[in-house]
């Protein structure tokens, strides 16, 4: 009879001692109960759209100059107008974004596109000028490419 005592003393030790930590399953409820929240908050967010998160990108980075061309068309970037961009761009050009499946392009800079570049392609394209204003530039930011005297 002790042995079968012994046994059942066992099993009910067991199986008391083998159930959840409520502490741990609080926790885990309260860490569950703030993701909830935090989603909840992100998700009532207004989402930028592609174009308004391009440009936020464009200064976060913090660039001096931020150019946007579109096709007067309204239609997408072929190869030609992507190399007609290149060419008139200086290699300091830090960022390029081609966006909206290819209807527009942004470029971001710290340096000026050189007047005579910037013209012609004011000339194909619409144009868009999201720069910092005058008083934010700093002294130094002058044309990448540098004009003969």
């Amino acid at each position: 009879m002790s042995i079968k005592l012994l046994i059942a003393a066992g099993i009910l030790l067991m199986s008391t001692a083998c159930g959840p930590n409520e502490r741990i399953m609080n926790s885990s409820r309260e860490s569950e109960a703030e993701s909830n929240a935090f989603n909840s908050q992100m998700n009532s967010r207004p989402k930028l759209s592609s174009f308004d998160g391009d440009i936020q990108a464009m200064r976060d980075a913090d660039f001096n100059f931020i150019y946007v061309f579109r096709r007067k068309d309204g239609g997408v970037f072929d190869a030609d107008d992507k190399r007609f961009v290149a060419e008139r761009t200086p290699p300091e050009i830090n960022r390029r974004r081609l966006g909206d499946e290819g209807k527009w392009i942004i470029l971001g800079s710290n340096f000026r596109v050189a007047p005579d570049s910037l013209t012609e392609m004011k000339e194909r394209f619409i144009f868009e000028d999201f720069s910092k204003s005058e008083s934010e530039l700093p002294q130094n930011t002058n044309s990448a490419v540098k004009e003969n005297s």
